[in-house]
């Protein structure tokens, strides 16, 4: 890709000769790799100067088939890239190699945190447009959480209802017959039957409850 851009830049400057590509290409490799090239440096051939450099040098830096394809398949992980991202490079790895979009898919899936993974695996679509929800998801966790705290939430406020209603049960149990009159039981009698009767909404918050939990037999006072 690096010379991919570099003839590019050869097309825009209309640069066409084998020896002023060959000197742009030496001008512009770092110390680092020109090591690489010292012998076409020093003694340049006479033809495809340009062509010769660019063999060299990619035959010394690429991976190699099998190199591309361990990799593929076992050390290249999602790390801090965006989903997308990380398509594109595995696309990059798996170019000329003998790979199929299904497996791409599987792989391109199993690098995927654990809590998008399900959804994508039944979303239908390239395997382009899958890699762009995931974008979405990954950069949006607080959709997910706030499903789950709603969730979360509900199962409480069911808890909290089957408590109370338990805790009244029992207090009820223990403290057994009421020794006043008649009427005072009575009363006690019918405010702790309708008091089980109430959700634990009504019980709580009484006619400023929001919310009703059937069966509940509250009757707004007028």
């Amino acid at each position: 890709m690096w010379f991919a851009q570099a003839e590019a830049q050869f097309v825009l400057a209309n640069v066409t000769k084998d020896e002023t590509k060959f000197y742009h290409i030496v001008a512009k490799v770092d110390q680092s790799v020109i090591c690489h090239v010292a012998d076409l440096v020093s003694a340049p051939p006479q033809q495809d100067k340009y062509k010769a450099v660019k063999d060299r040098l990619i035959a010394r830096f690429a991976l190699s088939p099998q190199s591309r394809l361990e990799r593929l398949l076992g050390s290249f992980d999602l790390g801090d890239m965006r989903p997308t991202h990380l398509l594109a490079k595995m696309q990059e790895l798996a170019n000329g190699l003998n790979v199929t979009d299904d497996l791409l898919k599987m792989l391109f899936l199993q690098r995927m945190p654990a809590h998008i993974r399900p959804i994508l695996t039944i979303s239908d679509g390239t395997l382009v447009k899958l890699a762009e929800m995931a974008d979405k998801m990954v950069e949006s966790p607080q959709a997910s959480a706030v499903s789950t705290t709603s969730t979360i939430d509900e199962q409480m406020e069911k808890v909290k209802e089957q408590l109370e209603v338990l805790s009244a049960e029992s207090r009820r149990l223990k403290a057994g017959p009421s020794t006043g009159s008649s009427g005072r039981r009575s009363r006690s009698s019918s405010r702790s039957r309708t008091g089980m009767e109430m959700c634990w909404y009504h019980r709580k918050f009484g006619q400023n409850a929001e919310r009703c939990k059937e069966p509940c037999k509250y009757t707004p006072k007028n």
